[in-house]
């Protein structure tokens, strides 16, 4: 009996310490919604589509469809920080956020925008090829 009451405790407290830090979340009057669609690129590239939001919207020409996206990340202050060192390097950097759906609990931080698909897909291909830039990938907004 002795046993099982310290066997308990020991479980109580080892679930107690296991509580969830809230991440900060973006502010809710910023964002406007865009829209966008999955589909891979034949050419090794990886593309994300779907339903998109740009929570800073700095410079964001409204032609544009295909953003290249240096990183992402589930804390808005890290996505706001990292947006921050690019801008200041001179790069039209935006955050981007899906409203719903798979990953979007995510802040993607784009770095270029492009209207034309070639021009986009081209410019991948060539920031790929740069070291240190390895994982930047192309989303397409519908």
């Amino acid at each position: 009996m002795r046993n099982v009451v310290l066997a308990a405790i020991v479980l109580l407290l080892s679930f107690s310490g296991c509580k969830d830090k809230a991440a900060k979340k973006a502010p809710a009057a910023k964002p406007t919604p865009v829209v966008v669609a999955e589909n891979p690129v034949t050419d090794s590239s990886f593309v994300e589509e779907a339903e998109e939001k740009h929570i800073e919207n700095k410079n964001l020409a409204a032609n544009d469809k295909y953003f290249l996206i240096s990183a992402s990340f589930q804390e808005y202050n890290n996505a706001e920080k990292h947006q921050i060192a690019l801008s200041n390097k001179g790069m039209n950097s935006q955050i981007i956020q899906r409203s719903s759906g798979p990953n979007s609990e995510f802040y993607k931080v784009s770095y270029m925008s492009f209207s034309d698909w070639n021009e986009a897909v081209r410019t991948l291909n060539n920031e790929r090829a740069t070291p240190g830039k390895e994982g930047v990938w192309l989303l397409v907004k519908k």
